[in-house]
């Protein structure tokens, strides 16, 4: 199953590059989980990831474009933003059905081991 979920990320990776767009995506299949993101479309400002991301805004980056990197700037906050809010307000949503169908069903859950695999999409990592 892991492979699945390996094959289904690269994938939607691609189609993320392909549109030139950010996301954030959490994946399940019965005993596995796969979540990654990228916050690297051509127009983010943003070099490396968390916990030691920077900000690449410097005139000199767009050769005397102000109003391209005014834009970028406020493109990728409104990125930063909306993945942040809706990420908040959706995993609220699912912590109330897990809690809802723990209570109800009994299960146990087992805790989640992590094995981290960065983005092939992060310029600031490759």
């Amino acid at each position: 199953m892991q492979q699945k979920l390996k094959d289904a990320r690269a994938e939607i990776e691609a189609i993320l590059k392909k549109h030139d767009i950010a996301g954030f995506v959490s994946l399940h299949a019965p005993g596995f989980g796969e979540v990654f993101y990228t916050i690297w479309p051509s127009y983010s400002i943003l070099v490396g990831d968390y916990p030691s991301i920077r900000i690449k805004s410097k005139a000199a980056d767009y050769a005397g474009d102000v109003a391209r990197q005014l834009a970028d700037q406020a493109n990728t906050a409104g990125m930063a933003h909306h993945l942040g809010m809706s990420l908040s307000q959706f995993g609220m949503q699912f912590l109330d059905i897990s809690t809802a169908l723990t209570q109800q069903l009994g299960v146990e859950h087992v805790e989640q081991s992590f094995e981290p695999e960065p983005s092939k999409m992060n310029p600031g990592v490759h």
